[in-house]
């Protein structure tokens, strides 16, 4: 059964008001950034209340994704499935990571990625209000 338009594009305006959000924080750390550090990669958290809700929405909680990745892996512990999810505008894209393992034990992790002025940056939550971002040049 197709996906109603309306529910695929309210998963895309939540992504787009996030990114929006996140952005002028992320403009403010890069701009205060040796550009050699960005060749390489910078680490950084950022404290961004602001954004707790709709991240939730918009990444943790998104139903419309679509399947980018899938591999079944062997472990020392057993085989598991690995599944990448991805909901994407032109320069913001949130994923779901679910890695099931033959134990029936699932992990579940979020990322969010922005392409701003030729820098990559991956958003993580680490806590309340917590995010850490990685950054680097393209």
């Amino acid at each position: 059964m197709p996906i109603q338009e309306s529910y695929r594009e309210e998963a895309f305006s939540r992504l787009k008001r996030l990114c929006s959000l996140i952005e002028p924080h992320v403009e403010a750390f890069i701009q205060d950034s040796d550009p050699e550090d960005l060749e390489m990669g910078l680490r950084f958290e950022l404290k961004m209340h602001d954004v707790e809700d709709l991240w939730k929405e918009a990444v943790e909680e998104n139903n419309y994704m679509e399947v980018v990745y899938t591999e079944i892996m062997e472990h020392h512990d057993g085989a598991y499935l690995k599944a990448t999810f991805r909901n994407s505008l032109e320069n913001c894209y949130g994923e779901r990571y679910v890695s099931i393992r033959s134990s029936g034990r699932v992990e579940i992790s979020h990322a969010l990625f922005m392409d701003l002025k030729g820098i990559r940056i991956r958003v993580e939550k680490k806590g309340k209000g917590n995010f850490e971002l990685f950054a680097k040049a393209l």
